[in-house]
């Protein structure tokens, strides 16, 4: 298993140290809670897509929030920029382009899950 350090890369994705201190240096506690991430990504995925299909911003905006809230954990800034937007287009009302920010934001997280398993932590 790889230790938790932060390489330049996992940087750019999530900052292991930052999420280590949310958790007061807890490595298992941080692991559990990267593994509950992992375990409801799907569901909260379908559920923005269910969302944008229907043109239900509330939707949006309600499941989008709640997968920043998760990704935050982690301090992955790029998730969670990409959740936020998407929540910001639920709040407007605005879906036009919520088919692509949801694209980027499974891109994103693609990424988060690589760099917590490079890391060891899932």
């Amino acid at each position: 298993m790889a230790s938790m350090s932060e390489s330049q890369s996992t940087k750019e994705i999530f900052a292991v140290n930052e999420a280590l201190d949310r958790v007061a240096g807890d490595q298992d506690l941080l692991k559990e809670i990267a593994q509950l991430l992992v375990e409801g990504l799907p569901n909260q995925i379908r559920q923005i897509q269910e969302g944008v299909d229907t043109n239900n911003a509330q939707a949006v905006m309600e499941a989008a929030h709640a997968l920043k809230g998760s990704v935050g954990n982690f301090a992955a800034r790029r998730a969670y920029d990409a959740a936020y937007r998407l929540e910001q287009m639920g709040r407007e009302g605005e879906l036009a382009e919520a088919q692509g920010a949801l694209a980027d934001l499974k891109q994103e997280l693609d990424a988060l899950q690589d760099a917590l398993r490079t890391n060891g932590i899932i």
